[in-house]
């Protein structure tokens, strides 16, 4: 088992900031931590969006009537339904349309046809941390790591690998501070302990797995940048 640390400067937060969850015990887990993924909510989002979607429509005609008819001349009569009516076809706009996904090259989000970004492996510069997520950059191209809702599993087995050969900024912490190393290090057995926890039958199953998972929480002698 991949044991814990007293984690250091900005890693703390980190770990606070991956406490466990609803969402987290709700999540869809691979079979294998290395598996690429595609992730969705539509199972969710549209069995919620479609019929308050569908109910809030037809609702919205009363008070659209009896403000036009003058029956009604508060305007927050049309507006509070209205916007009720948008968040309801934002959920099933979501469902049907938004995905996340990761590979061995990348993790990337889009929106249907519409939006696509992708930030890879090999181009990180920066991880961060944000409101229940975390943050990959290559340059100004960012992508969240929503680990509470999908098993990014498959990212911090990557971040461990590019851990291995280069270095890139870690929260405040850039690759020049002295407390750079101390820092990786804790991301390191942060992102291992993770990824145990949320595989922990197949590693147990797969002891030469856990082994090269172990392998990957040691620091490198030598680093390429």
């Amino acid at each position: 088992m991949v044991e814990p640390v007293q984690l250091g400067r900005g890693a703390a937060f980190a770990a606070g900031a991956a406490s466990g969850s609803v969402q987290r015990k709700l999540r869809k887990m691979s079979e294998r931590p290395e598996d690429p993924r595609v992730f969705s909510q539509a199972k969710i989002l549209v069995s919620l969006g479609l019929p308050l979607s569908v109910i809030m429509t037809a609702t919205m005609y009363f008070p659209i009537s009896e403000y036009v008819q003058g029956s009604s001349d508060d305007v927050f009569s049309v507006i509070i339904p209205g916007l009720i009516t948008l968040a309801c076809y934002t959920l099933l706009t979501q469902g049907l349309f938004r995905r996340f996904g990761v590979d061995h090259e990348k993790v990337w989000t889009r929106f249907g046809k519409l939006f696509y970004r992708q930030v890879r492996f090999e181009d990180i510069d920066r991880f961060d941390v944000g409101n229940q997520r975390y943050k990959l950059y290559a340059g100004d191209t960012k992508v969240n790591v929503d680990y509470n809702r999908f098993d990014y599993s498959l990212v911090y087995i990557q971040l461990l690998e590019e851990l291995q050969h280069r270095r890139f900024k870690i929260q405040a912490v850039n690759v020049d501070d002295p407390e750079w190393e101390d820092t990786a290090q804790a991301h390191r057995n942060m992102f291992a302990s993770d990824v145990y926890e949320n595989h922990q039958a197949f590693y147990e199953a797969h002891p030469q797995e856990l082994e090269r998972l172990q392998r990957l929480v040691q620091p490198p002698r030598t680093y390429k940048s």
